[in-house]
């Protein structure tokens, strides 16, 4: 059976058509609406919130850089799927003010006490202002509140430009510092890639504090980082902004399933490497290479896998949550990717965001948060 009832989506950045798809969406016999919105729309704000408070139907979604309908890339303009089922949605709001694992594990406990029914949810999307400072603890926690077996997938919403403003979507409004969690009414399927190689390494953090890598083997992070670099490529730092040097070249942090996760260097500051989610300290991490080519046969191979554990007898509505940093690597080559997707992809409900981090479970079950990666997730 089909879950997806209605799908809508312009290339306008304008409000007025925004709401002529809202408008559309009540009309169409759904009862849960997923909107999401390009960030390059700049919609006004307290306009923007008027309109989704205002809808009489449960609606959830958020501001993403791009969306993807298909083999499309979005990058202005909006996205509204209209579902038959009435989906819960649980807001956890303020996190900016939540700065430990106490405090984060009892504003979790005490957000889900208050919801009557979700006692054996265990399928979830997960969408968060990806300017939270703590979001790997927040995944941590709710893991542990939910008591693990659950799965879920996600990706934060916000600008690429990484100014926090207000990105999540709710019938209350815009909301910033928040995670929504939306229970799925079927078993939730995640299929996960990258497709990055190890370059050079493994290196020891040997000194971090949380998202910044301070030293590597003892050493300064971005010495170290540089000397790899230049000694093997053609690449000079001296000329060139480092982001566009290390968009090429992300850290690779090896999990106990011997699988890599892929941490983003954003910046250089101080010697020291800020990247884009936290790395363990004396963990060992690897510099890692890729190219066009393997990163779209990584997401081939996980749609594969994703697509080939479905029932047979439903028919799937598929999201992908796929990063920001494949869209600027890829370039003109990105829609490959989505392509890559759609050739497997049983379904015409088949959409998804650009996101700023994305959440899947590992193999081990616990939640993780990825970058540089894409999340294919089908219910």
């Amino acid at each position: 059976m089909d879950a997806e009832l209605f799908t809508w989506h312009t290339q306008s950045d304008t409000l007025h058509d925004l709401q002529e798809g809202l408008s559309l969406a009540q009309n169409s016999g759904a009862k849960s609406l997923l909107v999401l919105t390009c960030k390059q729309n700049n919609y006004p704000e307290e306009v923007l919130n008027s309109l989704l408070s205002a809808c009489p139907l449960k609606l959830f979604g958020g501001i993403y850089p791009m969306l993807t309908l298909q083999e499309t890339l979005i990058k202005q303009g909006a996205l509204i799927i209209g579902f038959k089922e009435d989906f819960d949605v649980t807001l956890f709001s303020q996190l900016n003010h939540v700065t430990n694992e106490a405090c984060l594990e009892k504003l979790i406990t005490s957000t889900l006490e208050k919801k009557d029914n979700f006692s054996g949810q265990d399928n979830f999307l997960m969408f968060y202002d990806a300017l939270i400072p703590n979001i790997e603890g927040f995944v941590d926690c709710l893991f542990e509140c939910l008591d693990h077996g659950i799965n879920i997938a996600g990706g934060g919403a916000g600008n690429s430009d990484l100014i926090q403003r207000p990105c999540i979507f709710t019938n209350q409004g815009i909301h910033s510092n928040t995670v929504l969690l939306v229970t799925l009414p079927r078993k939730l399927n995640t299929s996960v890639a990258h497709g990055w190689r190890i370059f050079q390494g493994p290196f020891l953090a040997s000194e971090v504090q949380g998202q910044t890598v301070q030293s590597l083997n003892y050493r300064p992070a971005y010495e170290i980082y540089c000397q790899a670099i230049e000694s093997a490529t053609e690449h000079k730092f001296n000329n060139t902004e480092f982001f566009d040097i290390a968009k090429n070249f992300p850290l690779g942090i090896e999990d106990i399933n011997n699988n890599l996760i892929v941490r983003h260097p954003i910046l250089e500051k101080n010697n020291t490497l800020q990247c884009f989610g936290n790395i363990p300290i004396n963990s060992m991490v690897y510099l890692l290479e890729g190219d066009t080519e393997t990163l779209i046969d990584a997401t081939a191979l996980a749609a594969i896998t994703a697509f080939s554990e479905l029932s047979q007898t439903t028919i799937p509505t598929t999201m992908i949550f796929d990063c920001i940093s494949r869209v600027l690597f890829m370039k003109d080559e990105f829609e490959k990717e989505l392509n890559a997707i759609a050739t497997h992809c049983p379904s015409p409900a088949l959409f998804g965001v650009i996101s700023l981090g994305e959440i899947a479970n590992s193999q081990s079950g616990a939640i993780r948060l990825l970058n540089k990666s894409i999340v294919i997730s089908s219910w």
